[in-house]
């Protein structure tokens, strides 16, 4: 990936979270507003929610534009790693707020506080924070497929999770006008679980990527289809693959025909790359050793059972 591509991902990146922003500060704005005037827990807790999708927009952003930073010779492989920790911060931040969305609820159904005066406030709230959240996901969760960005992943999933914590709301506000006292409260708490879970979720993912996790089944098993495709390579091993940020690293070590010049060897390299960086749904940065296919590697790698020969 050119250090012009990463500047374009970073901008669209940016403006994705930027019209998330100016949603989150309405939606905030009217769930307050509306949530203090009738007194509703549930949709004050959902208020709060949408405070902290503001601040993590402003995390995203920042992150978005130090991530951008092309290589240097002390970070000779890029800045990525600094947009996986904004996303840690974010991913954080949600499960700040489920955990107190779900205390605040406990707390109000076990000294059984007085609920909201109106429900019906509370539906049209809600109704409209749902259009426009599912709105948001569909709008982000593209752009961070196209630019592999686990920061904005998160946010995307965020405006998903903001579906579901407002349908609950909805039904909490349902069930005030049927007369049910605790259904703002019970809302409330369930908002809060489903708040807490995703981010959960969202941090272990963040984890993974930290401690050098692989980049998944999925991805090698692309990497494999892809090699068994290329007819000059006669088998591979010791496949290593990991993430940085938006690039894909990859070790791997192919058999070719040990007559080949290095000229044509290189060349069939340079093919491999280019396929893998064609077909990958990440930008990938692989590092390819090449082993001779005579008779002593191939017996080797037999005898380790090696499927990948041809």
């Amino acid at each position: 990936m050119t250090n012009a591509d990463i500047a374009r991902e970073a901008r669209e990146i940016t403006s994705a979270t930027r019209v998330g922003l100016v949603f989150n500060m309405g939606l905030a704005a009217m769930k307050f507003i509306v949530g203090l005037i009738v007194g509703s827990l549930a949709l004050v807790a959902d208020g709060v929610n949408s405070l902290s999708d503001i601040i993590t927009d402003f995390a995203v952003i920042i992150g978005a534009r130090l991530g951008a930073k092309p290589a240097d010779r002390d970070h000779p492989f890029g800045h990525g790693k600094i947009e996986t920790l904004v996303a840690g911060i974010v991913d954080a931040g949600v499960i700040g707020v489920g955990a107190l969305i779900v205390w605040t609820a406990l707390k109000a159904l076990i000294q059984h506080s007085d609920g909201p005066t109106h429900g019906l406030p509370v539906i049209i709230a809600s109704a409209i924070t749902m259009g426009c959240k599912e709105w948001l996901f569909h709008r982000t969760h593209k752009v961070a497929d196209r630019c592999r960005s686990a920061a904005l992943k998160g946010k995307a999933w965020d405006h998903r999770s903001d579906v579901a914590v407002s349908t609950v709301v909805l039904v909490g506000g349902a069930g005030v006008m049927l007369g049910w006292e605790h259904a703002d409260a019970v809302a409330g708490l369930v908002v809060g679980s489903v708040v807490l879970i995703v981010g959960l979720k969202l941090v272990y993912e963040i984890f993974v990527e930290l401690t050098e996790g692989t980049a998944g089944e999925k991805t090698e098993e692309q990497i494999n289809s892809i090699l068994c495709a290329i007819p000059e390579v006669r088998g591979w091993h010791n496949l290593r693959t990991r993430r940085i940020g938006r690039e894909l690293l990859m070790d791997i070590h192919i058999l070719l025909d040990a007559n080949l010049t290095i000229d044509e060897a290189h060349n069939i390299v340079r093919s491999i790359e280019a396929t893998l960086s064609k077909e990958l749904e990440w930008p990938v940065n692989p590092m390819i050793h090449i082993d001779p296919d005579n008779a002593e590697i191939r017996a080797k790698r037999m005898a380790m059972g090696d499927k990948t020969l041809k």
